[in-house]
Order: C-alpha cells, then sequence, then structure tokens
C-alpha cells in the first residue's frame, strides 16, 4: 500500500506511466551521439596538438645540431669564434661569418659610412657569410632585412672596424 491507501508499487506506476514521445527519444539519442562525437572531437585535436608540439621540438633540435656542426666547421676552417668567425642567432636560424679583408671593409666603411643602404650592407656581408648557404641567407634577408644590417656589423666588427654600429645605434 503507498501513502494513500492505494496498493500500487511502483513497476506498477512505472508500467502504467504514459510511453515517451518516439521524438524525444530519437533527439536524446541524436544528443548521446553528438555528445559522444564531440568528445572524439577533442580527443583527437589533442593528439594532434601534441604531435604537432613534438614535431616542433625534433625540428628545433635537428636545427640547433646542424647549427652546432656548422660552427665547428666553420672554427675548424677559419680560426676561433670571436677572431674570425661571428655566429649572429637570428629568428630564422643562426647564422655564420667569417672576417672580410681589411682594406675592403675599410674601403667600404669610407665608401658608405655608417647609415648605409641596405643592399651596400649586403655588398659587404653576402661573400663573408658561412652559414647557412648564400641561397638561403639571401631567403632570410629578403623576408627579415634587418638582419643584414646584423651580418655587416659582425662583418665589421671582425675587421677591427666595429666601433660603432652601422644604423646609428
Amino acid at each position: 500500500m503507498d501513502h494513500f491507501g492505494g496498493a500500487e508499487t511502483r513497476a506498477e506506476l512505472a508500467a502504467a506511466a504514459p510511453a515517451k514521445d518516439p521524438a524525444i527519444l530519437a533527439l536524446e539519442k541524436e544528443l548521446e551521439t553528438e555528445r559522444a562525437a564531440l568528445v572524439e572531437a577533442e580527443a583527437k585535436r589533442e593528439r594532434d596538438r601534441e604531435a604537432a608540439v613534438l614535431r616542433e621540438q625534433i625540428e628545433d633540435v635537428r636545427r640547433r645540431r646542424k647549427e652546432e656542426e656548422a660552427l665547428a666547421a666553420a672554427e675548424a676552417q677559419y680560426g676561433p669564434l670571436g677572431k674570425k668567425i661571428e655566429a649572429l642567432q637570428t629568428i630564422e636560424g643562426l647564422v655564420i661569418v667569417r672576417a672580410a679583408d681589411g682594406i675592403k671593409a675599410r674601403k667600404w666603411m669610407d665608401q658608405h659610412g655608417e647609415n648605409p643602404k641596405v643592399q651596400a650592407c649586403r655588398e659587404l656581408a653576402r661573400p663573408c657569410v658561412v652559414y647557412p648557404s648564400l641561397d638561403r641567407y639571401d631567403e632570410i634577408i629578403a623576408d627579415r632585412p634587418v638582419v643584414v644590417v646584423s651580418t655587416a656589423n659582425a662583418v665589421l666588427k671582425l675587421a677591427g672596424l666595429g666601433g660603432k654600429e652601422l644604423g646609428g645605434k
């Protein structure tokens, strides 16, 4: 007996309850399916992000290894870092330059002064680039022209003319 004097049990009440509307059941099933798809999409996105981070780390370590090998080779061929070669870390990677002929560097400085045009900096720096390849260096300076000024500054420093940086800095 229930509280109101009836003999109905819960099972009897459930059996007597009207069946759910088929449209509601279909919507509930669709919602359940969409929630499961959302969980799977989120999991896939997380896996893809994690894989991308790992690929980026691999590329970074590979690039740094190549740069270290290039620096060692440049030191072996031209002489010590800071005396015969300079290494410039740029957003695009390492650029290694060797010393220019002192007479050519002084002549260049006399001709162009402390505020040379980018093309003049390129003419001084490009022949002194040891790493990366000249094609890659040209790509870097096409995207980031300021790198050519930094490279020219390094060449002048190696030639003993680096008291003031180009561009009036």
